[in-house]
């Protein structure tokens, strides 16, 4: 019997399949027609959707990457009356999160790390904006005194990605060395 699904829920099935196969066997090992298998239906389904393995896990890059920013530009957004508030914010957020994230499994496992230096890359692209933005307020309400916002943006969030990705660190040192960091960068 042949069962119809909306079509973004279908694409959303077949990315989710691929990552639990790509986290299982590794992405090499995975192809459009085990991913097909898994879901018990004809590779051209797949096809329907995705032009090819890589396209399929490029959609899922980037939706992840949009998935795990949502959180974090929600709160870039909103207004801080000074940068502690922001940060006390953010550092609940991560705090909340840190290893929780739908594909984590995938995106960290041995092997993965140039997966994962592309994750990161996509995650730092989206969230450069918001951060400028956020950075440009707080210099506006004279919370900071920068004379360059994008590049202090550049250098907080690229700076703070061995921090955030260090396994022999537990979330809790990773959010106190960053809130020092941080704030003497800051003042």
């Amino acid at each position: 019997m042949r069962i119809s699904k909306d079509p973004e829920v279908r694409k959303q099935e077949i990315i989710d399949t691929a990552m639990h196969l790509f986290a299982k066997n590794g992405y090499e090992a995975t192809s459009i027609s085990d991913i097909a298998k898994e879901m018990n239906v004809v590779p051209g389904l797949c096809y329907r959707y995705f032009k090819s393995k890589e396209e399929l896990y490029y959609t899922a890059l980037h939706n992840y990457a949009m998935e795990t920013c949502e959180p974090i530009i929600t709160i870039m957004e909103q207004e801080y009356n000074t940068v502690e508030e922001y940060w006390e914010r953010l550092s609940a957020n991560f705090l909340k999160t840190d290893g929780k994230e739908k594909y984590h499994e995938f995106f960290h496992r041995k092997g993965s790390e140039l997966f994962h230096n592309q994750l990161e890359h996509e995650t730092l692209v989206i969230l450069t904006p918001y951060m400028t933005r956020l950075i440009e307020r707080l210099n506006e309400k004279e919370q900071l005194h920068l004379t360059n916002c994008r590049a202090t943006t550049s250098f907080l969030l690229y700076g703070q990605m061995p921090i955030l990705n260090d396994e022999t660190m537990l979330t809790e040192e990773k959010v106190a060395v960053l809130s020092e960091l941080i704030t003497k960068v800051l003042k």
